[in-house]
């Protein structure tokens, strides 16, 4: 077919499968073999020629069609571009050797994240589901029902590990998981961002190397430059999550002391891994011995499909769990927890050292709402509503900014990772935006190296209005007149 031969060294490249298969496909579209309109093989025929399964091939499509290599059209199959991206010199995704690096963006994320309080400003800046999604009078009726009927309990310390009324709910959520989480493992903690921060001191040393996702939150890098870790970040696909690859070999090479990854809806990038994938990351923590840390804070806004954590198929213990209610129910609750597996322990003494103990009246308040079916249910009118808001949002944004601009649909969340054309500068967008009264979050400080500089993240936690929409739609103004300046 076209000549291709495709031999089983070529396989055992540095570079993870999917991507050598799309650099291949690459290569022949460039060269001529398929041209602009034409038709690729089928899924079948190409996962025949290359030796490899039908989810391996779809992978390799779905980043051609990332690169803007291929249009994959439903039922129909994947056709070469009209105009194909610039070559470009050096691959698309980075890849070994990599070197870690430290961490730097304290000034930027506090510049970025303070226009979040002005009043007056759209508010696309920092990722929060509206208020208006949630329940937020119930909660307040059971905060009130609370303080009136068991005032000692709210007024008094909590259990160090967490109220039992509250660690039981948590509990039962992952009776269906293969490796449940019993309630004596649980630590509630003050937000998500506490567990990350002692998951790392538990686990991790000053001047030691932490693996991340490229893109990754910019709060968890913010965590490992105040401990004074340095970062390595690990190629990530759009669709598909981390380069497990890649991963295994920092693993291999003793490069790295833990893994700091999300599964679920990651922000930015808003993909879920495959139970697959999830089940191959702790295969490999637990056969290379390094902890993986996982921050699970979005995986209750999944739209569809399975929502398991990492944490569902820890049967060793190497996966210390974080999750928190700050996105699916109320930021202002504070109420997050921690199931540190193997690492219980030490997790603990660095929780009793570091805040003792967590407020017992978001506790009781949630664990009602768990118990009573009240939680589950209003789940799944968030998910509904934030995939309305976030295709909405995609449509606004592919009508309103430049051509060439990217932006595909999260799995679950609701942020969008915006990618500018031309090495458009998100950077000075921001500033721009900010004077016209929109506050978005700039790509650069998602990454600890020099990285995404054309990349903003945009926030859809609200119900598209007019008013959003006419904002949205002016920056997108803005994004083109700065590009044709």
């Amino acid at each position: 077919m076209r000549g291709w031969r495709v031999e089983a060294e070529v396989m055992a490249q540095d570079l993870f499968l999917y991507e050598n298969i799309s650099e291949q496909l690459t290569s022949h579209i460039r060269s001529g073999s398929y041209r602009s309109g034409e038709r690729l093989p089928s899924v079948r025929a190409l996962s025949k020629l290359f030796g490899v399964s039908i989810n391996t091939v779809i992978q390799s499509l779905r980043k051609l069609e990332m690169d803007g290599y291929v249009e994959i059209r439903e039922r129909s199959g994947a056709f070469v571009c009209g105009s194909l991206p610039p070559d470009r010199t050096s691959p698309a995704v980075v890849h070994f050797p990599m070197l870690p690096v430290d961490v730097s963006l304290s000034e930027d994320i506090l510049r970025y994240m303070e226009p979040h309080v002005s009043a007056g400003t759209l508010h696309l800046g920092i990722a929060l589901p509206a208020a208006e999604l949630m329940p937020v009078q119930r909660i307040m009726r059971l905060f009130r029902e609370m303080t009136r009927r068991q005032p000692q309990a709210v007024w008094d310390y909590s259990h160090p590990n967490g109220m039992a009324s509250f660690t039981r709910q948590l509990s039962h959520r992952s009776l269906h998981h293969e490796a449940p989480v019993a309630e004596s493992d649980i630590l509630v903690t003050n937000g998500c961002m506490e567990a990350i921060e002692l998951a790392l001191r538990t686990v991790t040393r000053r001047g030691d190397v932490v693996a991340v996702e490229t893109p990754t939150y910019y709060g968890s890098l913010l965590a490992l430059e105040v401990l004074q870790r340095r970062a390595l970040e690990i190629p990530t696909h759009y669709r598909d999550g981390l380069c497990l690859y890649s991963l295994e070999q920092a693993f291999r090479r003793g490069q790295v002391k833990a893994c700091l990854v999300s599964c679920n809806a990651q922000n930015p990038l808003g993909f879920s891994m495959s139970v697959e994938r999830k089940r191959r990351l702790v295969e490999l923590a637990s056969r290379y011995q390094v902890p993986l840390i996982e921050n699970d804070i979005w995986g209750d806004t999944v739209y569809s499909g399975e929502s398991l954590p990492a944490k569902a198929f820890d049967r060793d213990g190497m996966v210390i769990y974080c999750s928190s209610f700050s996105k699916s129910l109320m930021p202002g609750l504070r109420l997050g927890w921690v199931a540190a597996g193997r690492f219980h322990g030490r997790l603990r003494e660095l929780k009793q050292i570091s805040s003792i103990t967590t407020a017992a009246a978001p506790q009781m308040v949630v664990g009602r709402l768990m118990e009573s079916g009240a939680y589950a249910q209003h789940l799944q009118q968030l998910r509904s509503r934030l995939q309305a808001q976030v295709r909405a949002m995609i449509e606004i944004v592919r009508q309103s900014f430049p051509s060439g601009t990217q932006v595909h649909e999260p799995q679950g969340g609701c942020v969008l990772w915006v990618r500018l054309p031309d090495k458009g500068d998100a950077r000075a967008l921001f500033e721009r935006a900010l004077e016209c009264g929109i506050h978005v979050f700039p790509g650069s400080v998602f990454s600890a190296g020099s990285n995404h500089h054309d990349f903003l993240r945009l926030n859809a936690g609200n119900p598209v209005s007019p008013e959003i929409e006419a904002k949205l739609r002016s920056l997108g103004r803005l994004a083109s007149s700065m590009l044709s300046n």
